[in-house]
Order: structure tokens, then C-alpha cells, then sequence
């Protein structure tokens, strides 16, 4: 019982770890900045913009906390369960948790 929670623990903090770095740092700009070269882009936000105006669907999944977060959630829920040998049940269970918890530190880190 102890491994399955440090294995829901865990999973949990890399899906909010890189949630957080794909939103507040630079990286998703040097990623996908490199598409609107003639639009200055300074920040994440200016990005998600630039994005939106002509893929305003694509631009709020990928951005959206909630939205990349559920898939990024079943994405590695789902390859701790293929190598863990678990319960099918694992993964709906942190599906619908971790996102959650991924939205609560992403308030808390975008209120400072």
C-alpha cells in the first residue's frame, strides 16, 4: 500500500512540476515561439495570444492548466500503471485527482 502512494505522490508532482515549468517559465515560448517569428513574444501570455488568433482551440489546450493537465495526468498515470503492473483503476483515479491538485499549486504559484 505504501509503494502505490509514493507511486500516486510522485506522479502527482511531476505532472504539477511540468504543468508549472510549461506556464511560468520560457520554454514554451522557445518551443513554439519559433513559429511567429514576426510577432513580438515576450511572455507566455503574449504567446498563448499569438496562438489564438489563429487556433484559439489549440491555444486554450495548451495552455489551460486544467485541460493539458487532465491528459498530461492519464499520459503518465498511465505509463506508471504499464510499468508498475497495476490496477487498471489507477489511472482514472489520478485522471481526476491530479489535475486538481496540479489547478491548486498553479493558484498558489500564480498569486505571488
Amino acid at each position: 500500500m505504501k509503494e502505490l502512494i509514493m507511486l500516486y505522490l510522485i506522479g502527482g508532482l511531476v505532472c504539477s512540476g511540468i504543468i508549472i515549468i510549461w506556464n511560468f517559465s520560457y520554454i514554451s515560448i522557445h518551443l513554439l515561439g519559433r513559429f511567429y517569428k514576426n510577432k513580438e513574444i515576450d511572455s507566455v501570455d503574449d504567446l498563448a495570444d499569438c496562438i489564438a488568433e489563429k487556433h484559439p482551440t489549440f491555444s486554450e489546450f495548451i495552455f489551460c492548466p486544467l485541460c493539458v493537465g487532465f491528459w498530461l495526468c492519464v499520459s503518465v498515470a498511465s505509463l506508471i500503471f504499464y510499468l508498475n503492473n497495476l490496477s487498471v483503476w489507477f489511472i482514472p483515479a489520478c485522471a481526476f485527482s491530479w489535475p486538481l491538485m496540479i489547478f491548486f499549486f498553479f493558484k498558489y504559484f500564480d498569486n505571488e
